[in-house]
């Protein structure tokens, strides 16, 4: 999962080179580039409402994903504090460049984002030191790009210092394992800006993912963590419960998954697991797709790429 991505430009429509009346603004103005600082992931499902935007316009924000990993948190297998990591040690880089005029009030502003990787400085002065990686988003850092994870072109104004707009899709990424941030790309997308200004942004990121995106990203990557959890933490000497020590995460997750009890915990048995399809049963449809929405907040600082 490299990073986080949305992009803004406006084509006008020209009849014989003058434009008409029913032209849409063109974007202009000085281009602003940024990197994700930071992730606020849920911890709970008010901070999964907090970070989640009306998709369908039923007037309700949308957010089951940020709901399930609440809940995940609540049992001690929260994501919030390995997305950090991922951050901080560069692994997760997302982009982002705003067009725009003014950071108050214009009729057309222009948004784009990408996922991308470190170029300058070094993310960590020492990696076996997580308190020494961040050195990236101070915002001096410069990155390439990953031109293949750009977003659907979105724009539209700035009102207020709030840009709200739609995007057809939305390159993110997911972090289950530090090590392994993976892409998936949210459908039926909206991105809202906030105290937007040359130094920070702060934004949230919404969508839908599609079931083709829950088995061939999700599913295989929530098991290979729950199992690797289970190797690691349960004492394998003994037979009991696979040696899970009660009341440990690692005894969760193998009572709630390990249907052959066998010690170990597949893509089959988490994708085909009834809490599972319950807690990530579909809950938008937006162009005839049915989605799982998510959403999550960021807050951005000035990046070179």
């Amino acid at each position: 999962m490299k990073a986080w991505a949305t992009s803004v430009s406006l084509m006008m429509i020209s009849t014989g080179g003058c434009a008409t009346n029913e032209d849409p603004p063109v974007v202009t103005g000085e281009h602003h580039q940024y990197v994700v600082s930071e992730l606020r992931i849920p911890r709970d499902n008010n901070e999964a409402r907090a970070n989640s935007l009306d998709l369908n316009n039923d007037k309700t924000v949308d957010n089951q994903l940020g709901m399930v990993f609440g809940t995940l948190d609540s049992m001690g297998l929260g994501v919030g504090e390995t997305a950090t990591e991922a951050l901080l040690r560069g692994g997760l880089v997302m982009l982002a460049d705003l067009q725009t005029e003014n950071f108050e009030l214009t009729e057309a502003s222009g948004f784009e984002t990408w996922l991308g990787d470190v170029n300058d400085p070094s993310a960590c002065l020492d990696p076996a030191r997580l308190e020494t990686c961040g050195q990236h988003l101070r915002g001096t850092g410069r990155f390439s790009v990953d031109e293949d994870s750009a977003s659907h072109q979105i724009s539209g104004p700035i009102v207020d210092g709030v840009f709200l707009q739609k995007a057809v899709f939305l390159p993110v990424e997911l972090v289950l394992d530090a090590g392994r941030p993976l892409r998936v790309d949210l459908r039926g997308a909206r991105v809202k800006l906030t105290q937007i200004s040359e130094t920070k942004i702060s934004a949230v990121f919404a969508g839908g993912l599609t079931k083709l995106d829950l088995e061939r990203v999700v599913y295989p990557e929530a098991a290979a963590n729950c199992d690797r959890i289970v190797q690691n933490e349960c004492m394998q000497a003994s037979s009991e419960e696979c040696g899970c020590l009660p009341g440990s995460r690692a005894r969760t997750l193998q009572s709630l998954f390990d249907d052959n009890h066998d010690c170990r915990i597949t893509t089959h048995e988490v994708a085909t697991n009834t809490l599972v399809q319950a807690l990530l049963a579909p809950d938008l449809r937006i162009d005839g797709q049915d989605l799982v929405s998510f959403g999550v907040g960021v807050e951005l600082v000035p990046a070179s790429f």
